[in-house]
Parts: structure tokens; C-alpha cells; sequence
């Protein structure tokens, strides 16, 4: 019997009529069929058919092995594949998402209930047993892998301890004023990572420049005043002019730049993969990633022939991770030197908008997001070889059990504890089944008592409401940086050294951050018409708030609000340095300290940036391996800044980074914008 041509029964497109519809038969072989009904505006179908998928189709496989000798040949065979691959993802993805936004919320409609839903006793119940993953937590870390998840296919539950999700990214309002607590700008925003944000918010969250001069550096001391802008070549030209650096300098230290990011990325993307994989990895890029990664920041850059104030300029913004140059281990100054290369940018809406669209996203999918739903424990049962693994969460009491695992993003000291802990808070696993996890953050030189890894500093917090608008009150979109002086080593060595808390105080504190948040949000004016908000930050050390740790929050000692007074009218006095006009409209100020932290987003130490962004946080491989996505625990996951690294963008990364260790499809899905996001936010 012989086959009859596939195009044997299909008329040529310039024959057929326009005006209709046609349904054609077209014969493959003796023992299929098959029928193509075609659009009448769509005969250019055919024509890619016959030109492109019919080829592929009718290859004769019995020749593949002769054929396979061609390389040519192959090359032909895979060429319209990749181009169908191509099509497929360009047009009907695309197409796809643009119908779906049509129809979808604005980040303005979303509700602001959606970040408030509580889950009941009866709901936690029935949760049990149905859901795939449940979710320690809600920072952006932690939203952005149940999207990921959730996108999958999975049923995943987020729960949230406070009353509104979003951990950093949440805001709150008192006396009729809205306040961000811990998202002042985002940098690193190419177009993979727009892509990023757009995938997890169904394009949805919007974005809104700073003022070109996005950061004011101002020296204490010195007096002395430089605008930083979003021209990047500009900001070296100021740094040449004022410190006198040269071009041979300019060229060592971006030489060594680039080799400290291309080493971290390395190292970074190795938790895409299973641990073992890290194992096998690390003593073939421990020596250059030492070398070029992690030597301390001023060493570095003293190479490169930089005097001591060029230094401290430079890195004037070292309290993005809260540590100082001669501690910072140097591939995180080369990350913040290009991450604001463009300016700097702030979610339109405040920065509960991430929190409300990333919710929504997640709800969309069938999943759940509850706040006021403290974890109490990650419960664990032992498997049939002995191991342990994670089974599920309790919550007020009700034990909600999983199908595939629990991931925890409320950090490692929460989740598993230190050996050489100061405080009594349990960890959220039991202590002996976290035992291995903490053995790998054990120091060699005095294990078993100390751990590599320590929480890093804590933060005051002055949240400023005025009776006026930034317009009125000429208030720019940016972020003042008033430094104590140039030398930064000093200073923070002589805060670490201080007894009490009114050693913070604006003129003692080694610098203080001054963000005008309302300025930067264009709808700020809408939800608050005639206000406007700013709000100041320094670190401090939590050890000097630790007496009052055990009392009640918001009925605390004299001493402890005579104190908070205090600190508030130093900073305040910083503030109307920068914004005189300001003088006479401040009408609201409330002052969170490290207790505050402890109590609304579940910190033992009062923690701002969770782990300490030091030298031995990055160094070896067994604390990376602690550090990593998939922990030692059975079923059980990190995700946030604790299994990556800190700051807004690279959280985010971070659910993505632990949905592909949670999933293998996920890694399928997302490992091309893993794989170009990640190079771009470490080598832009």
C-alpha cells in the first residue's frame, strides 16, 4: 500500500475562497487522519504548515541514522522547531497575558481587605489535608514563590502573624496617616526584572521614578553636600572632583568589581540547584570567589589607590545592609554601585501595592493568604529511614498538615535558633530536629557555643505626618543619607562601644536615613489629600533596649518614653536641617524601636536586615548550605533575604529561586528568567 501525499487533498490557498471556512483532510499515512478547520482570515496556516511543520512531521525516521551523520541535516530538522518553540511563546503567551490584564484589578482597585484576611479555627481545619504548601510568613520572599507556586499548580497557603501581610513591604496608618516600613526605593530595574515583577503581579503593580537626584550624601562634620542622579558617569565626575580620584583608580576598582560580581553570581546561582550540587561546586570556586568576593571593602578599594573620604563617599550608602566597610565583604559595595544606575524607583500606591497585587495574584489561583495567623510550630514526623521531615504548621492551637512541604521565609534564627542564642523565643521547628541545620553555622574555632552567623543590627524607626502636601512643603522624591563623617569605621566602632541609647541620638549615630516616602508616590495625594510623610532611620544596637523586652508593648516604663522622646527630637532636628520648610507643619511623630520589630514582624533581636551581611555570612560551604533554599529537613524550605541576599529585588528573586527547588516543572518554567534576571541584577 502506498501513502498518499500529505498535501494531496489540500487546495492552494490562492484558489480557495475568502468568504468561508473550510475544513480539509489531509492523509498522513494509511493509518491517520487529520482534520484542520482553518479560519477564514488564517490560510497563512497552511502555507507554515506545509512550509514548516509538515516537513517535521513527514521525516522519514527510519533514515535518522544516516541522517544523524549530517549535521547540516539535523541543523535543518531543528530550525523550524525552534522557530515554532518561538511563536508559540512571543504570540500566544503574549496574547494570553494582554487578555488577562484587560480584565484584572489596577493595583488602585485591589481592596485593602485583601491583605487582612483572617482565617478562623473552622477554616485552618479544613485547610488541613487539602493545601500543598503552606507558607511561614509574608514578606516578599514568601509571595512571590506562592506565585510561583500557586502558577504551578499548587495549592499553597500563606500565614502572616501581624494584621496585615506583606511583612516589610506592609504599611500602616494612625491618626489618618499612612506610613512604608521597610521598602524606601528599589533599584536593579532592567527589563528582566520589570518582567519579573510584571509575571508575579499579573502585570498589575505599576512603578513611579525618583527625582533625578535620587540620594542627597551629606557629612555631618564636613558640612559638605553631594546630589547623586540617576547618570551614573555623572556621579564618578563628582567623586573625581571632590576626593580627587583618578581614572587608573576608577579602572582597578571596576576591574575588581566586575570580577567580585561575576564570582558572587557564581556562587548565587548555585542554590538554583540541589545541595549536592553545591558540595561538588565549592572547591572549585571557593579560591577566586575568597579572593575577588569577599575580602572587606576597605582593603579593596585602598588597593585601588582611593583615599580614606573617597572611601567613605563611595559607600555612603552601606546602611542598605547595615555594614560598614571595613566588615562588608566587597561584592556587595560592587552590587550597590551600579543597583541605582538608572535612579531610583517606588511602587505606585505605596508599597502595600506589592503586598495587595501579589496577593491577589495568588488568590486568583485558587490559593490563600491569612494575616493574624501566628505559626506557632513547623510540625515534623520521622520518616521510614529515620530522617525527619516537615508534615505541616500549627496555628492557634489547629494543626493544618501539607501535601508536599512547608517553606518558612520568617528567617533561619526564627526557624531553626542559634546554639549561642541570647533569648528565649522557641524556634519555630523542634529544637533537636533543627539540630544539623545549626551544626552547619557552627564556627570551627569554637564550636559548639558560637555560630558563624549572627543577627545583624537593629534600627530606630521616626515616622514624621505634616499637615501639608510635598508640593506645598517642596518636598523632593528622594532620600537623604546624613553621614557622621566620611570615616564610617569609626563611627560605627564607636556606636558598637556605647552604653546607652541616647548614644543614637542624630549627632552620635553613624548615619541617619531620611526618606520623604509620600513624595515618592504619585497616589499619595488621592488616599491623603492636604498631608504628607516622611520618615527618619538610624541603627542602634538592640542589647540597649533588651531590659525592656519583656514588658508590654504600649505600656512601657517613664524612662523608656522619656527616652523615646528624647531620640525623637534629635532626629527631628535632622530632619528640618535638610527641610526647614518643614518647621511648624510636623503635627504627628511616632518612634519604633527594636521592640517594635520584635512585635510586628516577628524578629527575635529586632533584626532589620535578619542575618548580619558580614564576611563569615557568605564564606563556606557549609553556610551556604545552611542558607540554602532546600534546608536539611526533609520537605522543608527557605525563602527571603536569608536564602539570598538583602534588599527588595533580590527577595523577590529569592521566591523564584525556591520554587525551582520546590518544584522541577517550576524550574522549567522559570529558569530562563532565573538565568537572565540573575546576570543582570549582579553584572549590570
Amino acid at each position: 500500500m502506498q501513502w498518499e501525499p500529505y498535501h494531496a487533498s489540500l487546495p492552494h490557498p490562492e484558489k480557495s475562497s475568502c468568504n468561508k471556512s473550510r475544513t480539509d483532510k489531509i492523509i498522513c499515512s494509511p493509518r491517520e487522519t487529520i482534520i484542520t478547520e482553518t479560519h477564514p482570515l488564517c490560510h497563512n496556516s497552511i502555507i507554515i504548515m506545509e512550509k514548516v511543520a509538515f516537513p517535521i512531521l513527514n521525516y522519514n525516521i527510519w533514515n535518522f541514522p544516516s541522517a544523524a551523520n549530517s549535521f547540516q541535516t539535523i541543523l535543518k530538522a531543528l530550525i523550524p522547531i525552534f522557530f515554532i518553540v518561538t511563536a508559540y511563546f512571543i504570540l500566544i503567551q503574549g496574547a494570553r497575558s494582554r487578555h488577562n490584564n484587560a480584565k484584572l484589578p489596577k493595583y488602585d482597585a485591589i481592596p485593602s481587605s485583601t491583605v487582612k484576611h483572617v482565617a478562623s479555627k473552622d477554616v485552618l481545619r479544613n485547610l488541613s489535608g487539602k493545601i500543598d504548601v503552606a507558607i511561614v510568613g509574608s514578606g516578599i520572599g514568601a509571595l512571590s514563590n506562592a506565585v510561583c507556586l500557586a502558577r504551578q499548580g499548587f495549592k499553597v497557603a500563606v500565614f502572616e502573624q501581624n494584621e496585615t501581610v506583606g511583612g516589610c513591604t506592609h504599611t500602616f496608618e494612625k491618626e489618618g496617616y499612612e506610613f512604608d516600613v521597610g521598602v524606601h526605593y528599589v533599584g536593579g530595574f532592567g527589563p528582566m526584572v520589570r518582567k519579573m515583577y510584571d509575571e508575579l503581579s499579573d502585570g498589575q503593580l505599576r512603578w513611579t521614578k525618583l527625582d533625578r537626584v535620587y540620594d542627597v550624601i551629606y557629612n555631618g562634620k564636613t558640612k559638605e553636600r553631594i546630589e547623586m542622579t540617576d547618570d551614573y558617569d555623572e556621579n564618578r565626575k563628582k567623586l573625581t572632583h571632590h576626593f580627587g580620584v583618578t581614572a587608573e583608580s576608577w579602572r582597578l576598582f571596576d576591574r575588581k568589581k566586575t570580577c567580585a560580581k561575576f564570582w558572587s553570581l557564581v556562587v548565587f546561582q548555585l542554590k538554583l540547584w540541589h545541595p549536592i550540587v553545591l558540595r561538588i561546586a565549592w572547591p572549585f570556586v571557593v579560591v577566586p570567589y575568597r579572593h575577588y568576593a569577599l575580602r572587606p571593602t576597605r582593603d579593596v578599594l585602598k588597593e585601588c589607590g582611593m583615599s580614606s573620604k573617597a572611601i567613605g563617599a563611595l559607600t555612603y550608602h552601606y546602611g542598605d545592609h547595615g555594614v560598614p566597610p571595613h566588615r562588608c565583604p566587597f561584592f556587595m559595595t560592587a552590587l550597590l554601585d551600579t543597583h541605582y544606575k538608572g535612579g531610583g524607583f517606588f511602587p505606585r500606591g505605596g508599597s502595600r501595592s506589592i503586598a495587595k497585587c501579589f496577593t491577589a495574584s495568588i488568590e486568583r489561583r485558587g490559593g490563600y493568604v491569612y494575616a493574624l495567623s501566628p505559626v506557632e510550630e513547623i510540625l515534623t514526623k520521622k520518616t521510614f529511614l529515620g530522617a525527619h521531615a516537615a508534615v505541616g504548621v500549627r496555628i492557634r492551637g489547629v494543626d493544618v498538615m501539607v501535601k508536599k512541604c512547608v517553606i518558612s521565609d520568617a528567617g533561619v534564627l526564627r526557624t531553626f535558633g542559634l546554639d549561642s542564642a541570647g533569648s528565649d523565643q522557641a524556634p519555630l521547628i523542634n529544637f533537636k530536629v533543627g539540630a544539623a541545620q545549626r551544626a552547619l553555622l557552627h564556627n570551627k574555632k569554637s564550636y559548639p557555643t558560637i555560630d558563624a552567623v549572627t543577627p545583624c543590627m537593629s534600627d530606630l524607626s521616626l515616622f514624621i505626618g505634616l499637615d501639608r502636601t510635598d508640593a506645598q512643603l517642596n518636598l523632593p522624591a528622594q532620600n537623604i543619607w546624613h553621614l557622621h563623617d566620611w570615616d564610617h569605621d569609626s563611627a560605627w566602632k564607636a556606636a558598637m562601644n556605647g552604653a546607652s541609647p541616647l548614644d543614637s541620638t542624630a549627632d552620635k549615630t553613624p548615619f541617619l536615613f531620611i526618606s520623604n516616602e509620600s513624595a515618592k508616590d504619585p497616589d499619595f495625594c488621592l488616599r491623603h489629600p492636604g498631608k504628607s510623610t516622611s520618615e527618619v532611620f538610624a541603627l542602634v544596637k538592640y542589647s540597649l533596649f533588651e531590659k525592656w523586652a519583656h514588658t508590654e508593648h504600649e505600656s512601657r516604663d517613664k524612662e523608656y518614653l522619656e527616652l523615646k522622646e528624647r531620640l525623637t527630637e534629635s532626629y527631628l532636628d535632622a530632619f528640618y536641617l535638610h527641610f526647614p520648610q518643614a518647621k511648624g507643619h510636623v503635627v504627628f511623630t511616632s518612634l519604633g524601636t527594636p521592640l517594635t520589630m520584635n512585635k510586628f514582624l516577628g524578629r527575635k533581636f529586632g533584626e532589620v536586615y535578619s542575618l548580619d551581611h558580614d564576611i563569615a555570612r557568605f564564606d563556606g560551604w557549609k553556610v551556604q548550605r545552611a542558607l540554602h533554599p532546600q534546608t536539611v529537613v526533609k520537605n522543608l524550605y527557605l525563602t527571603g533575604e536569608d536564602a539570598f541576599v538583602v534588599s527588595v529585588t533580590a527577595s523577590m528573586m529569592s521566591g523564584f529561586v525556591t520554587a525551582q527547588r520546590v518544584s522541577w516543572w517550576s524550574f522549567v518554567h522559570n529558569i530562563p528568567m532565573m538565568l537572565w534576571g540573575l546576570p543582570q541584577l549582579f553584572l549590570s
